[in-house]
């Protein structure tokens, strides 16, 4: 099936990049799922396009299956004495990749954790609002959406460890989709809010 799916015969990638790159998904989907029920205050009017959902599961199965259908074993590469378990670049790029990838997944939950209070009382944490405020402090000095340049920057890493075709589009697909979303986020901070900070840019500080 992952064959007809990706049409190759060859691993892209090593064992240890390919089992990196999906634990740190892994984890990734975690912390989205805990901050779905757990963390983030959403408007009761508030409603998800049907569509949006169907993409979005789509996303992350592509993700797994560029990951783990370029790696030995899974695209015909079946003869274990000649399987490459890891390689040098892999080895070189894998620990500052990994930090990086926690680095930017904590901004993302912190960012989230300050929207969040933006709803809540600060004494008694009740949600006592569903308004839309400026949020503050963090990555928030620099860019109207943290959480946006951090999810690109999870991808970018991810690149690194799996820079195969196949996830080059999915990468693509992430960033223009991060950038069309950040410029329309700040556009309606600046028109809503004549107070809002004229030095945040939207996605990436002092450039855009």
């Amino acid at each position: 099936m992952l064959r007809i799916l990706l049409e190759q015969d060859e691993p892209g990638v090593c064992v240890t990049a390919a089992v990196i790159a999906l634990s740190l998904l892994a984890v990734q989907c975690a912390r989205r799922c805990y901050e779905t029920y757990y963390l983030q205050v959403f408007a009761k009017s508030s409603k998800m396009n049907l569509s949006h959902y169907l993409v979005g599961i789509a996303h992350y199965f592509a993700c797994i299956v560029a990951a783990v259908g370029q790696a030995p074993l899974f695209c015909g590469h079946q003869n274990r004495e000649k399987i490459i378990w890891t390689d040098t670049r892999t080895t070189l790029v894998s620990v500052p990749c990994i930090l990086i990838f926690l680095w930017a997944c904590n901004e993302q939950y912190q960012t989230n954790i300050i929207f969040a209070n933006l709803r809540k009382d600060k004494k008694t944490g009740k949600i006592v609002t569903e308004d839309h405020k400026i949020p503050n402090g963090r990555l928030f000095e620099r860019v109207s959406s943290p959480h946006r340049m951090c999810e690109v920057i999870l991808y970018t890493v991810l690149l690194i460890l799996v820079p195969t075709k196949t996830f080059f589009c999915i990468y693509l697909w992430v960033l223009s989709n991060q950038i069309q979303t950040a410029i329309q986020a700040h556009e309606w901070y600046k028109k809503s809010f004549k107070d809002y900070p004229v030095n945040r840019a939207a996605i990436i500080p002092a450039l855009l």
